[in-house]
């Protein structure tokens, strides 16, 4: 990893602690939608036919998903009105978990109408790629999480058993096809025989460790854009030291160095 690059990427109020303020909505912003995986959503959504709890809370997921996906999760049913601020489950919930067939797609596509009502100016059987990515724009949402929100989007309309263009769904099938079939470019030295590539590990492990000793508690409070970074630049660190994420419903949502009795 260069150390230079990345150190240029951590943003601020990540490195230098929780900014007064940050994470609050300003006044007619827009939420931010789903970003989770769609197919995450999908399973939770199923697994409640066992039975709707009076609240839905980490003790509810923890034992099905990792801190992140979880937090994703809760993100998710709460900006869709399925759960209300405090976590209770909605009417609206109760019947997307209890329909089915027809009337399920059709419970879903009325939240979906209700909460993308941008998306839904758009002739979606028509529409081009760039105009559905333009119209997510109006989320404000970084580049990275906005393809995120796309993606749980085109899931879940064709789940609802919405029109989408060809246009739309094209450059996904696209992507996947470019994934698969490319290969890892060799590095400089791979390339040239008998030459060694030297990475000066105590000098990075001594800077991660650095930026891991000034990173900021997780906050839920944060918006959904924040949250996304705090998780991605804390994987990176700990991958850089060679130490597994804490990444596990009990670990994630606090501190690396705070302890479960304190949360």
């Amino acid at each position: 990893m260069n150390w230079e690059l990345y150190w240029d990427r951590v943003d601020v109020e990540l490195v230098m602690g929780p900014i007064p303020g940050l994470g609050k909505m300003a006044e007619g912003q827009l939420q931010i939608p789903p970003y989770v995986p769609y197919r995450t959503f999908r399973n939770f959504v199923d697994q409640l036919r066992e039975g709707i709890p009076a609240r839905i809370d980490r003790s509810v997921w923890g034992a099905r998903y990792s801190g992140s996906s979880g937090i994703q999760l809760m993100t998710a049913l709460k900006v869709l009105g399925l759960t209300d601020p405090d976590g209770r489950p909605t009417e609206a919930l109760e019947r997307l978990v209890m329909t089915d067939s027809d009337e399920r797609r059709a419970v879903l596509t009325a939240i979906l109408e209700r909460h993308y009502r941008p998306i839904f100016t758009l002739d979606l059987g028509r529409a081009t790629k760039a105009q559905f990515s333009e119209t997510f724009k109006v989320y404000g949402a970084r580049e990275g999480v906005l393809r995120k929100c796309e993606n749980f989007f085109i899931q879940a309309a064709q789940d609802a058993g919405i029109e989408l263009s060809q246009y739309i769904l094209a450059r996904r099938h696209t992507s996947r096809r470019v994934a698969a079939g490319s290969r890892p470019r060799q590095s400089a030295a791979a390339s040239q025989p008998g030459r060694l590539e030297v990475a000066p590990a105590a000098s990075l492990n001594s800077l991660a460790e650095m930026v891991l000793a000034k990173y900021p508690d997780f906050d839920p409070e944060w918006e959904p854009a924040v949250q996304e970074r705090w998780f991605d630049g804390i994987g990176k660190l700990y991958e850089s030291l060679g130490r597994p994420a804490p990444d596990s419903g009990q670990d994630s949502g606090r501190s690396p160095g705070q302890s479960a009795e304190s949360t």
